[in-house]
């Protein structure tokens, strides 16, 4: 396990964040929870050493898929939910299944959802600093 430090943008220069306020992210290297091409850009890195790591969307969150979208009915909507775009909701399938997807358009009667990841279609820049590695027997 290490710990890091990472800010990630879009090539165009627009920022996203992994962890909330810029906090340290504890990553358990090759468990899969970050992009692999991301985790494996750490191996071999010592405590306090940054590096600038570019994945394409090949090996980030891969293509958009336009499939992925839906439009619903307003009246289709959870009551008590206000629908706003950029807004993110889990969505049960028909197969038991939960997918995230976000609210990209509302016209009239219509609420368009996008169950694409955010970053689909994207290459993605990361600044890592490794901050720590922490030890087998601490984990």
């Amino acid at each position: 396990m290490v710990r890091i430090r990472c800010h990630g943008r879009l090539v165009d220069g627009r920022e996203f964040d992994l962890a909330r306020n810029h906090d340290l992210i504890d990553l358990i290297i090759g468990h899969g929870d970050y992009i692999p091409a991301l985790e494996q850009s750490i191996v071999g890195m010592s405590p306090g050493e940054s590096r600038v790591v570019i994945v394409p969307k090949d090996k980030g969150y891969g293509e958009r898929d336009e499939g992925l979208l839906e439009v619903i009915d307003r009246d289709e909507f959870p009551e008590g939910i206000e629908p706003k775009i950029g807004l993110r909701l889990r969505v049960p399938t028909d197969n038991y299944k939960v997918v995230h997807a976000t609210i990209t358009n509302i016209s009239g009667s219509k609420i368009t959802l996008d169950a694409n990841h955010p970053l689909a279609g994207e290459d993605l820049l990361f600044n890592i600093t490794l901050v720590e590695i922490v030890p087998d027997d601490l984990i």
